[in-house]
């Protein structure tokens, strides 16, 4: 087994933002379910991934929650 090594030249690190990441990903014509997606990290990747595109689908045990903070977002299949 060999020792870990850091990657050269890798642009992301434990700093890096969201928006960084997702900067030009195009994910038009993609569905992504995602569980927690109506708040704390997975409310953050809801935003992300719409704003690439993406038709996202999330299933919401809290309703009420989910579309107080889901309710400004795009792309969102809402069969709340």
């Amino acid at each position: 087994m060999s020792n870990q090594e850091p990657i050269a030249n890798y642009k992301f690190n434990y700093k890096t933002t969201a928006n960084k990441v997702m900067k030009n990903i195009n994910l038009s014509g993609k569905t992504i379910i995602i569980t927690g997606g109506y708040s704390g990290i997975g409310l953050e990747m809801t935003k992300q991934l719409s704003r690439a595109g993406a038709k996202i689908i999330i299933p919401a045990r809290r309703m009420e929650v989910a579309k107080k903070n889901l309710s400004k977002i795009k792309n969102i299949d809402r069969k709340l």
